[in-house]
């Protein structure tokens, strides 16, 4: 997936996810409403989620969480169109 703009003549740019191969598709984090103590972040939703159900089971009144997940992308020059450039 990516996006794209242009910018008059001068070429455009577009956002893609981020191709580095060291850099995770996605990070997870879950947060607890009541106390705002969070998992910490982690590339397995299963690991969030677990520390979610071990803080409800540590605070039985904290029954509320948040996920916050990290998508990771890079904005690139493009080149001008024909179009643009002429």
């Amino acid at each position: 997936m990516s996006v794209h703009t242009t910018d008059g003549g001068r070429g455009g740019w577009s956002m893609v996810r981020e191709p580095a191969p060291e850099a995770p598709s996605v990070v997870f984090e879950m947060e607890c409403t009541t106390c705002g103590h969070a998992s910490g972040p982690a590339e397995e939703r299963t690991a969030v989620e677990e520390w979610a159900v071990r803080h409800a089971v540590g605070y039985p009144a904290h029954s509320g969480f948040r996920e916050i997940v990290h998508r990771f992308w890079r904005a690139l020059p493009t080149a001008p169109s024909d179009d643009e450039a002429a």
